[in-house]
């Protein structure tokens, strides 16, 4: 599991790692947005720096921002922002309070997912709607592969594994957005500390199969490797009881 060193060491490069705030792909995340609706209280479970959150401010209003990490939540400077240090397992709010919930590429870092789920479901008012992202392997075929590539012992779960965990929801879209070209060199910099597990992950990129690279049009190029990263976007409704 992930212990709170490794969220102190990352806080501090957390924000340089590319797909972080990369606009086209925050934007086409938050597109899925019902534009429709009025939302008095958000909820965002895994805020990090804020990120995503102090974009949702400027479009639909203030939130609360959960997050593990008090280290990670330095980072965030938005008046708009409320922080709260707690555990997704466990959210402290009440039964139906939120009009909107929204977590992004948090997944993977969940001892229990389906509990999570749970517990968003439990918060999330009746018909409102719950907003989900997560990089995900651009194939089930390749899903044991791709947790290798990662190297960090955690399970990045796939398109199918994430459909299952929405039993309380009607699942409204569906969007896979590919990011392209992304550089390994720039996500194992801001991420990884130790120079030997970047060399042996980029070595273990370098050796990856064929049908792999293929699938995230692997390319070199000056020392670096870049590959398409696969997202995943749920909007979801909590079903009526």
């Amino acid at each position: 599991m992930i212990n709170n060193s490794f969220w102190k060491t990352r806080a501090e490069n957390y924000n340089k790692t590319s797909w972080v705030k990369d606009d086209h792909l925050l934007d086409a995340y938050l597109s899925l947005i019902p534009q429709n609706c009025v939302y008095e209280n958000i909820l965002e479970v895994g805020v990090g720096t804020g990120a995503v959150a102090n974009k949702v401010v400027d479009m639909i209003g203030p939130l609360i921002g959960l997050d593990k990490s008090k280290e990670m939540m330095s980072k965030i400077e938005h008046d708009g922002i409320t922080k709260v240090v707690g555990d997704a397992h466990n959210l402290p709010f009440d039964d139906s309070h939120f009009d909107f919930i929204y977590m992004r590429n948090v997944i993977h870092y969940l001892e229990d997912p389906s509990k999570v789920f749970d517990e968003i479901s439990r918060c999330l008012k009746n018909e409102s709607n719950y907003l989900f992202s997560q990089v995900i392997p651009f194939s089930d075929d390749i899903s044991d592969e791709y947790d290798e590539l990662i190297g960090r012992d955690i399970h990045y779960p796939t398109h199918s594994e994430i459909t299952k965990l929405f039993s309380d929801y009607d699942i409204l879209n569906e969007v896979e957005y590919v990011l392209e070209a992304q550089s390994i060199m720039n996500w194992l910099r801001n991420t990884c500390q130790d120079k030997q597990k970047q060399q042996k992950i980029m070595e273990q990129h370098r050796n990856t199969s064929d049908s792999y690279k293929k699938m995230v049009n692997y390319k070199e190029e000056n020392d670096d490797i870049f590959v398409d990263i696969k997202h995943l976007f749920v909007l979801a409704e909590k079903h009526k009881y």
